[in-house]
């Protein structure tokens, strides 16, 4: 089968796999064609787990024959950041010293996927320790951004974001911590979902910040991220922040084509995020999209949360708690870190408990700041990133997790969606979320504006 036959994503896979028209076998093949043509520039691969992946292809097409199929996923390829355990692998986290450190057992959402029936293709380049947001990776190799050599993919889930975009897996698993999996999402031109905190489990996930970390989706549009969900939300009574949606909850839905009863916040004022010129003009246009399909525009007063500020605060408390994390490993080995990364965990090694205790409680006021933005409103429309996806060679944005930190503090679900280009032809994107528990929301409105920008 030649790998230009495959169709695109998760959702569509899934029902050619079902409708018979090819097998897991083949699409399998067909995406490991393309990654040995085409990743070795991309590098958005630390391992392939080719044999590995063949026998799970094979096993899901002989449960199709038999009618004992698992699901919509059954025989779907997917790829997994390098942080999150595959049993009999190791898992890196993107830093040197792991790289013989074997997965004795599967993390949570890999035994999620295989539940469904998924592929796992292999293990996705990232930024060292998840703690950045180019996945220039010194140890592993800088993974390009698929739509112009040269430029980052963002991070930390570069890799998931760069195979999803050159269409090396059907869809990927990321983390994301203040913004880990939205960030490649907007540079690289894909669909990307972080959920509610707790509802994905992050066990057997390398951490970063046990506070902040969630894990997340990449994929090429929203219905993929829906099935990607739909196979890994589940209660794991194993981990200490996993967390059931309340009873209670009745969880709002929107109709894409008709939004009459959605009230969709805007901040008054976000100024104080420098935004380019086409980016500001992307989210102008999404939000002038969503009104036009019927949605009530609300402004809403955000002038109390500095998106800088807190973005700052956030990195701190995961600075602090990385240091804690990867305490005896450095003391050991302080080689198999990079330089940039001992700085960080130095820096969060220094912080004093009162500082720590200082931004722990400004994020939890950030949560009733929340609470109070969304009484008036159902979702809130941002930018995703302040930029566009930027050449290695220029200064790193500090601003990159800005506007996507908000929904980590907070702890509620966020997505990005690709909306237009800019001038240079690289992708642009829109920001969606809303509170905690609303996820089938947030892919909604996210539905509505991949309708609107195509």
């Amino acid at each position: 089968m030649n790998t230009v036959d495959l169709p695109l994503g998760v959702a569509a896979l899934a029902a050619e796999l079902a409708h018979g028209e090819l097998t897991s076998e083949d699409a399998t093949r067909a995406y490991l064609a393309r990654i040995a043509a085409r990743d070795p520039p991309i590098r958005s691969f630390i391992r392939v787990l080719r044999e590995e992946a063949l026998d799970q292809a094979r096993a899901a097409d002989a449960r199709r024959k038999t009618g004992a199929g698992l699901g919509l996923l059954d025989g779907v390829p997917i790829g997994a950041k390098d942080n999150i355990d595959v049993a009999g692998v190791p898992t890196t986290g993107g830093i040197a010293l792991y790289r013989d450190r074997t997965a004795a057992h599967d993390a949570f959402v890999i035994q999620r996927l295989r539940a469904a029936g998924a592929v796992i293709l292999g293990k996705l380049n990232m930024h060292e320790a998840a703690l950045g947001a180019t996945t220039a990776n010194s140890w592993f190799g800088r993974c390009e951004n698929p739509h112009r050599a040269g430029y980052t993919p963002g991070g930390s889930s570069g890799g998931s974001g760069a195979a999803v975009a050159a269409g090396f897996c059907a869809g990927a698993l990321g983390t994301d911590t203040l913004g880990s999996v939205r960030v490649p999402a907007s540079y690289c031109g894909t669909a990307g979902f972080k959920p509610t905190f707790g509802l994905v489990s992050t066990r057997g996930v390398l951490p970063l910040s046990w506070t902040l970390d969630h894990v997340g989706f990449l994929a090429p549009c929203v219905a993929d991220l829906s099935l990607l969900l739909d196979a890994c939300a589940g209660f794991d009574r194993e981990s200490a922040y996993a967390r059931r949606g309340p009873r209670i909850l009745v969880p709002k839905r929107a109709d894409p084509a008709n939004l009459a009863r959605l009230r969709v916040g805007r901040p008054a004022d976000l100024s104080a995020v420098a935004l380019e010129p086409a980016v500001a003009a992307a989210y102008t246009r999404a939000v002038a999209a969503l009104a036009a399909r019927g949605a009530t525009i609300v402004d809403v007063d955000l002038s109390a949360y500095d998106f800088t500020r807190m973005r700052r605060e956030g990195l701190l408390v995961s600075e602090f708690e990385a240091a804690a994390i990867f305490e005896k490993d450095l003391a050991a080995h302080p080689e198999g870190f990079s330089d940039e990364l001992r700085a960080n965990l130095a820096f969060g090694a220094k912080q004093s408990a009162m500082r720590a205790a200082q931004a722990y409680r400004r994020l939890a006021e950030v949560r009733v700041l929340a609470r109070r933005v969304f009484a008036a409103i159902d979702v809130l429309i941002l930018p995703t990133t302040p930029q566009a996806a930027f050449p290695f060679s220029a200064p790193v944005p500090a601003d990159q997790a800005d506007l996507t930190g908000l929904a980590n503090i907070v702890g509620i679900p966020a997505g990005s969606v690709p909306f237009g280009r800019n001038a240079d032809g690289l992708p642009l994107s829109a920001q969606v979320t809303a509170p905690a528990f609303e996820d089938r929301l947030v892919l909604d409105v996210l539905a509505t504006l991949e309708q609107c920008a195509s």
